[in-house]
């Protein structure tokens, strides 16, 4: 018979998650017997949070089962049960909890790949759970396309699951997650040895040593600098070869940062995955692309998985965002200072010289802008800025 499930008392909303990247965590390897994973709460929530949970066999919350963005508190609040579970499907054997499972590739690197580091201490795991991170009808389309992520780690043996009903759980382990986004992004230990020791394991370097990554196909709305096109074609005189990372099968993207000796990119999430398998002896130079600041996550990252200090390129002297609305930082066109960027890039020699690394005048920019606006479906407007 199934136990009742009971929340736990009120508890505040923020709850600082204990993470020292430079601290092993102690957590012992082990097994919850006969565990209910509720997908989706009765609840409503605000913003980002949702609500998802795992109940022990008495039916009491597994605080542990909470998912972690950002260490200042968890993403997901104690799910009110559905009044009536009916018949509920039993997970057999054991599992390990994945998290909450996104379907874009950066956040599912950053965000659901946290707790896999445990899997070598664990044995006769049958598959990985998560929760859904959107509410589907057929569950497989939350995690099909991530299948090649699961091959490139040597996990394509285990079970993936992203159930939209509740389960039961025979056996599941749930250890803490060791990587998330802002000061998360450093990795504990365990986690960073894992995935230096794992991903791409199977897969030989093969590719450029010398990149720009470009962010100029991805979706309009994703963001990025007016002109890359300009900026590629400065690269490419350089000798960097631009690649489009999302155009890339997975193994194709490992072979490649494997491979490269000298990276520049604009901030963005292709550069998580550069992190976790790039040569420890490689260059990085890393532009930041306008006012969010999402630079200090890279640079976080590729000091403590790599040993790698980035060059921080700052030349951004303005951004466009949607004109009388709210600005949603990663999501401008931000105006490269060429000049300054190409003596940046020069002095620390990722490339020869600056030259031709000239400022667009004024109605190239002007021009740029309206293209941008033309993709988007509505107007911009420009906002200054300045670097100390």
């Amino acid at each position: 018979m199934q136990p009742a499930l009971q929340l736990p008392p009120a508890q505040p909303e923020e709850m600082p998650l204990d993470f020292d990247p430079l601290a092993p965590m102690a957590w012992q390897a082990g097994f919850h017997r006969d565990v209910t994973l509720v997908p989706w709460g009765e609840n409503p929530v605000r913003g980002a949070k949702r609500a998802a949970g795992l109940f022990d066999a008495t039916g009491a919350f597994m605080p542990e089962g909470q998912c972690w963005r950002y260490r200042a508190g968890p993403i997901t609040v104690p799910p009110v049960p559905p009044a009536e579970m009916g018949q509920i499907e039993r997970l057999e054997g054991r599992w390990l909890f994945g998290g909450l499972c996104y379907g874009h590739f950066g956040h599912f690197l950053v965000e659901s790949s946290t707790r896999l580091w445990a899997l070598d201490a664990l044995d006769g795991i049958e598959g990985i759970v998560f929760y859904p991170k959107q509410q589907l009808t057929h569950e497989r389309r939350q995690f099909r396309h991530l299948l090649p992520f699961f091959a490139a780690m040597g996990l394509e043996h285990l079970a993936i699951r992203a159930p939209q009903k509740p389960v039961v759980i025979d056996e599941l382990a749930v250890p803490p997650p060791g990587f998330g986004m802002e000061e998360m992004m450093a990795g504990r230990p365990e986690f960073r040895a894992w995935m230096r020791d794992n991903l791409g394991a199977a897969i030989a370097a093969d590719g450029p040593e010398a990149v720009y990554v470009s962010r100029s196909r991805l979706p309009s709305k994703r963001g990025s600098v007016l002109m890359e096109d300009r900026l590629e074609h400065l690269m490419e005189a350089a000798g960097y070869t631009v690649i489009h990372p999302q155009e890339h099968p997975l193994e194709q993207q490992i072979a490649l940062w494997k491979a490269a000796r000298r990276i520049v990119s604009l901030d963005g999430s292709a550069l998580h995955l550069a992190a976790m398998v790039v040569d420890p002896a490689t260059q990085v130079a890393i532009l930041n692309r306008g006012p969010s600041q999402n630079i200090e996550d890279y640079i976080l990252q590729f000091n403590h998985f790599a040993g790698i200090a980035p060059l921080r390129v700052e030349a951004i002297n303005g951004f466009f965002s949607r004109a009388g609305k709210r600005v949603k930082k990663r999501e401008t066109y931000a105006t490269l200072d060429f000049p300054s960027a190409g003596a940046q890039l020069a002095a620390a020699g990722f490339i020869p010289s600056a030259e031709g690394w000239s400022a667009p005048t004024a109605d190239t920019v002007a021009s740029a802008a309206a293209e941008a606006e033309a993709d988007l479906g509505e107007p911009l407007a420009r906002h200054e800025m300045t670097w100390a």
